[in-house]
């Protein structure tokens, strides 16, 4: 091969190879920006979508907005949302916790399940005076089932909705810390006097 063909031949592979490093970089670059969004997506959708369904049932608070995290199906089978545990009560605060895990959702995924566990303590609810009921009501509010589940969500035109929530296992109840006794503050036992502490004086007296 004559010498100048082999020049052009390296300049070629030179800048071929050149443009598909650089191609690959850009296209890792952009599938990592998608994924990354998608997950801050999915996870703050997710934690503010089951916050905002806690306090829908424990505090009452305005339910129109649920469905923009949840679908449909999701609302009409949600025995909790539906339920009247907390009907009887003015919760004035609450304490929530939600732990969000990771998931790799790819731009192509049209689902994707988190791995999260949820935690209410510090319900402060007084009996709300016109309640009608039957029997005696216990005068703090049922505790909240403390929980982890896989939620799963679907993208519904570019949109996420939380479709489901599975249940993977139950929690204890966190046990209320002891409030500190009053500790006893044992009076200091006098040390006897030293003879030669005495004034010389009141010994002769003696």
């Amino acid at each position: 091969m004559p010498t100048g063909f082999k020049v052009v031949f390296r300049f070629l592979w030179y800048f071929i190879s050149r443009v598909l490093i650089w191609g690959v970089a850009i296209g890792l670059i952009v599938l990592a920006f998608f994924v990354a969004m998608d997950y801050m997506n999915v996870r703050i959708l997710t934690s503010d979508g089951l916050q905002v369904r806690a306090e829908v049932i424990i505090k009452g608070d305005d339910s129109t907005t649920l469905s923009r995290v949840f679908s449909k199906g999701f609302l009409e089978q949600d025995e909790l949302l539906w339920s009247h545990n907390y009907r009887q009560y003015i919760v004035s605060d609450m304490n929530y916790q939600l732990d969000v895990g990771f998931v790799l959702i790819m731009p192509w995924h049209d689902t994707a399940t988190l791995r999260v566990t949820e935690l209410v303590t510090n319900i402060d609810a007084e009996i709300f005076e016109g309640a009608q009921t039957t029997e005696d009501i216990s005068e703090t509010p049922p505790p909240w089932d403390h929980a982890t589940y896989d939620v799963k969500l679907a993208r519904f035109e570019d949109n996420w909705r939380i479709v489901s929530m599975e249940l993977v296992e139950m929690l204890p109840q966190p046990s209320p810390s002891p409030s500190p006794s009053p500790s006893k503050t044992k009076a200091p036992t006098p040390s006897p006097t030293a003879v030669s502490d005495v004034p010389q004086a009141e010994v002769d007296s003696e």
